[in-house]
């Protein structure tokens, strides 16, 4: 976040203009419940929407161009982070220095900071808060250092992780968001312009979200807290206001879409950018991702108004289903076997239940499976006996209406899969007739 104002208080009055309610969508939601009959129109210059298990692609708009991102960097650095904690190489209790430069630039009340002195020590667990909660730079900075061991090694992790999630258009410099100037120069790079700045594509920074939220849920539990203090009782004390307006008791809550993260992001070339998740009454959790919703302003709100026209839309619009573990799949047929006591096997999903959304009217029939066979389970591409039911013997491409279900993967087109297994276990036939049918096939 570039800006570091804090959150300012607004009446009552207009908070009860903007909120749902438990019996319809309030004064303001009039418009969101109008907006999804239709696909809505967003001012964004990109955006996107994916449910949060399997990236299903729910709504689209000029998702694969790379924009920058300010501090939505920091949900790729926090998923680092807690990474480290998880495998033991952080605690949070640990006490962290921070370097001198890491001290300066959080003097900067330009940029979101909490104030940090090279002559002392942090816990990760302060510093981490800082980061969820306000946003603030040199604390992530601080603990990517202590990650990594210097800021430069810890961006090369950071390209690392997301070219392994297949993101492999992104520019990422540093930890934090700003530009490579604004870091100062012993964390900036010498041979990089200073007006550079971390960019990725909303397909590319859902895709973080999805591994952030997948792999460590528990960070919710901190990016919803829209209120805290580092350091109270000291001469350092900041007072911590969320920057995500769409919180619980904040300006642009809306109590139909229980919001409880992610990560904004501000700067004059992201403007108002913001990667938000819900989880909907029915019990489905989504992304969405909104870049440049507006022009910069640390009180600007265009970015949570058009992501809660984005999250009704899907609420209103999608229904779901479900491919239960062992389920049939429509459109998938049996496949041939190889040396088993069958000749054919029917085929049924291995994965766990797989849910996928539906536009609203369509039937659960108009999903349908295409299989591919693992070559390693066959031969002459025939699935090879003898295999136990529940081993994986290939996967099954889903489609609707016969369109692609397409799912966020980093940068590339990717299709919603389930794996497949024999519906039955396939033994092998005995040696006397593999033999029978070798000869028979002569004649």
């Amino acid at each position: 976040m570039r800006f570091a104002g804090k959150l300012k208080k607004v009446m009552i009055a207009l908070v009860a203009a903007v909120t749902f309610t438990t019996t319809g969508l309030g004064i303001a939601g009039a418009d969101l419940q109008a907006q999804a009959a239709s696909t809505p129109s967003i001012s964004a210059k990109a955006a996107i929407a994916v449910d949060a298990s399997t990236g299903q692609v729910l709504y689209d708009k000029n998702s694969t161009k790379p924009m920058a991102i300010a501090s939505m960097t920091k949900m790729l650095s926090t998923y680092l982070v807690l990474k480290a904690i998880h495998e033991g190489k952080l605690s949070w209790n640990q006490k962290i220095s921070v370097s001198k430069a890491v001290a300066k630039m959080s003097q900067n009340k330009t940029y979101a900071n909490v104030p940090l002195l090279s002559t002392k020590t942090y816990s990760v667990r302060q510093l981490y808060n800082a980061t969820e909660i306000y946003s603030a730079n040199a604390a992530i900075t601080a603990l990517g250092d202590a990650v990594a061991g210097s800021p430069h090694k810890f961006v090369t992790m950071m390209k690392k992780t997301a070219k392994s999630w297949g993101i492999t258009d992104a520019t990422i410099v540093n930890a934090c968001g700003l530009t490579n100037k604004e870091v100062g120069s012993t964390i900036g790079y010498s041979n990089v312009a200073g007006s550079t700045e971390n960019m990725m594509s909303a397909q590319d920074i859902a895709t973080v979200a999805k591994k952030l939220l997948t792999d460590y849920p528990e960070v919710l539990k901190t990016s919803s807290i829209a209120h805290a203090w580092f350091e109270k009782g000291t001469s350092s004390a900041t007072k911590m206001d969320n920057r995500n307006y769409m919180l619980k008791g904040l300006v642009k809550h809306y109590s139909a879409l229980p919001v409880d993260g992610l990560k904004t992001g501000t700067s004059a070339k992201a403007g108002n950018a913001f990667t938000g998740t819900v989880k909907f009454s029915n019990g489905n959790r989504i992304i969405t991702v909104v870049l440049h919703a507006g022009s910069a302003s640390d009180n600007g709100t265009e970015h949570f108004t058009q992501t809660a026209q984005i999250m009704s839309y899907v609420y209103h619009n999608y229904t779901t289903t479900t491919i239960n573990k062992n389920g049939t799949i429509k459109g998938v047929k049996s496949a041939d076997v190889q040396d088993g006591k069958a000749l054919t096997t029917k085929l049924v999903s291995n994965s766990g239940n797989t849910k996928i959304y539906l536009p609203v009217g369509s039937d659960a029939s108009a999903v349908t499976g295409k299989v591919s066979l693992k070559k390693t389970a066959t031969t002459a591409g025939k699935i090879q006996a003898p295999v136990k039911n529940g081993k994986t013997v290939g996967t099954a491409n889903l489609s609707l209406n016969k369109k692609a279900i397409t799912v966020v993967n980093g940068t590339k087109s990717d299709t919603l899969k389930v794996n497949v297994t024999p519906k039955s276990s396939i033994e092998k036939a005995n040696i006397f007739v593999r033999m029978w049918r070798g000869i028979k096939s002569w004649f």
